[in-house]
């Protein structure tokens, strides 16, 4: 099914438009594929997303990148197994030289966390979100097509999208958390935190259970600074996301759609990527990380005049012709240790590196 839309309002927008951009994306819990392909734009300074229009939206981790808008110009809806398969993806671009990657070994991961550990015990921050970069290299016949269809067969509860927008990169992703998502006047989001490996048994640990509880505590204030009514919280559970399991409470509250955009900007950026106090937090990341975040951890989905399902940019890769970047990190607090910091990094890189391995054993 096509939709043909208007063009956005040029006020809303700056510099050139981009055309031939794409995204292509499949909700948790549904199996119909969607994708959107037109022309992008950059979003005005401050503006997260634009209400009551169609399109998706691709915003970063607060720093250097803007908002991206791809206007729902032409959108197209696949159900499961009918002519997904006959999409074509663009090639990819090569990796700009060594000023996107930025890798840090172990030993400098786990200084960058006894460096942070020892500022929160000083009490600069109550909770830092340390990430890092890890390079990997493409076969030659990697297939976009292929790849994106697998994450969506992996990870079923998870949001999974493919996104290339030229100039900006093309980027993969199955998020598992959350930022907004909006029916009917209802709002709902998650407090997604802590990790551990999918099916230990057992309490959770005393800095997971501190980390979880920094986010439940920041979405509670915000959405209720931000005026919404009826807020709602579920009791805290596990969930499994992958190869990995998190602490989860879910929210709902109600609000006005012309209230998303402010929503939105209280939200993001959340301690689940960030950290607490949002300010100190972001301090200390822009002095120890060596890499720019750009999208990962930034949020991404599609919006519309009656819907809104916005995901945090999580689990995600950023794709080149002979090279990935997977983003990784976690949250840290006064009561992490090193190299268990480490190994959830590494554990959370599987979402994208088994669906890459998969793909090598198919093409055996």
């Amino acid at each position: 099914m096509q939709n043909d839309k208007n063009t956005i309002a040029p006020s809303l927008y700056r510099g050139d438009p981009i055309p031939g951009s794409y995204v292509f994306f499949r909700l948790p819990g549904k199996t119909e594929k969607s994708l959107i392909s037109g022309t992008a734009f950059l979003l005005v300074d401050g503006l997260t997303l634009i209400p009551e229009r169609e399109g998706f939206v691709m915003a970063p981790f607060p720093g250097s990148s803007p908002v991206l808008w791809l206007d729902a110009g032409i959108t197209t809806s696949i159900p499961s197994g009918d002519g997904s398969d006959n999409l074509i993806f663009p090639d990819l671009t090569s990796l700009p030289g060594n000023s996107l990657l930025t890798a840090v070994t172990e030993e400098e991961y786990k200084k960058q966390v006894g460096d942070i550990r020892k500022m929160i015990q000083d009490g600069a921050a109550g909770k830092v979100v340390l990430s890092r970069q890890m390079p990997v290299d493409l076969d030659k016949d990697f297939d976009l097509q292929r790849f994106f269809n697998l994450l969506c067969e992996q990870y079923p509860d998870a949001f999974v999208y493919l996104a290339c927008i030229p100039g900006y990169g093309c980027w993969a992703g199955a998020s598992p958390e959350t930022l907004l998502r909006f029916r009917n006047g209802t709002l709902s989001t998650m407090a997604l935190a802590g990790t551990r490996k999918s099916g230990e048994k057992g309490g959770w640990g005393e800095k997971d259970v501190a980390e979880h509880n920094f986010v439940v505590d920041f979405i509670e204030m915000q959405l209720k600074r931000a005026g919404c009514n009826e807020i709602r919280k579920s009791k805290t559970c596990s969930v499994n996301a992958g190869k990995v399991m998190h602490l989860c409470t879910d929210f709902s509250a109600e609000c006005r759609p012309d209230q998303l955009a402010a929503i939105v900007g209280a939200l993001h950026p959340t301690p689940a990527v960030c950290g607490w106090p949002a300010e100190k937090a972001l301090d200390i990341i822009q002095r120890t990380e060596k890499h720019e975040r750009t999208y990962y951890t930034g949020y991404l989905g599609p919006v519309g005049a009656d819907t809104t399902d916005l995901f945090v940019n999580l689990r995600c890769m950023q794709l080149f012709r002979e090279k990935a970047i997977v983003y990784t990190g976690g949250g840290l607090t006064a009561g992490s240790d090193p190299q268990k910091e480490w190994d959830e990094t590494v554990l959370k890189s599987t979402t994208m590196l088994s669906a890459m391995e998969k793909m090598r054993n198919l093409a055996v």
